[in-house]
Parts: structure tokens; sequence; C-alpha cells
């Protein structure tokens, strides 16, 4: 009788140059990202189905983005009519400020020096 050899499954568990090659990446990016590795000893490993879950929600992610940019910001009526408080801090003077009042013919305002 002949032995029949059935074909090994699939690694589903990749290290992290195998699964940089997956993702068509390299390693150094692979790392950067902090994409979800799985530690067995001293060992990290990628499950395969948990980089192509971090890939479409990666896609998803970015492809919102990219919508929400052509989009012009909403601005709320009490942030563009309203003074913005001072936070504290040295506030120096601007001579350019100075100038360019000058330049337009306005008369430049002095704020009064704070304590």
């Amino acid at each position: 009788m002949e032995k029949i050899s059935l074909p090994l499954p699939a690694i589903r568990c990749l290290s992290r140059k195998e699964a940089a090659v997956y993702l068509g990446i390299g390693v150094t990016l692979l790392t950067e990202l902090d994409i979800p590795c799985i530690k067995l000893g001293r060992r990290c490993v990628y499950d395969r189905v948990d980089l192509d879950a971090w890939i479409e929600d990666y896609k998803q992610r970015e492809h919102g983005r990219a919508k929400e940019e052509h989009i012009w910001p909403k601005h709320k009526k009490a942030s563009t009519g309203e003074k913005i408080p001072v936070s504290g801090g040295l506030q120096q003077r601007s001579q350019t400020a100075k100038e360019y009042a000058k330049a337009l013919g306005q008369k430049a305002v002095r704020m009064p020096k704070h304590c």
C-alpha cells in the first residue's frame, strides 16, 4: 500500500518579516503602524485573520477621512463672532503689526502693559 500524504494547511501565524511581505510593506513600517500581534513566548507572530481585519479597517478609516477632506469646515457662530480669551503667558508686541496698520492707513491700537 502506498502512503498518501495530505497537503499541509496554510500557515496562519506569520513572522514579522512574513507579515510585512503579506501586506506588501517593509518590516519597519509594519512596526510603526502598531498592527496587533500575538506573543508566543518571546516570539511575536501575526495572525492572517487579524492582518486581513486590520487592513479592511484601515481602508475604511482612510477612505472616510479622505471623503471629509473635501468638505468645508462648518464654524459655529460663537467661535467666529466672539473674542478669544487670553490664556496667559507673555504677549509680545510686534513691530510688524504697527507697520501693517500704518500701511493700511489705520491707527495702531496700543495695548496696556500687564504687570
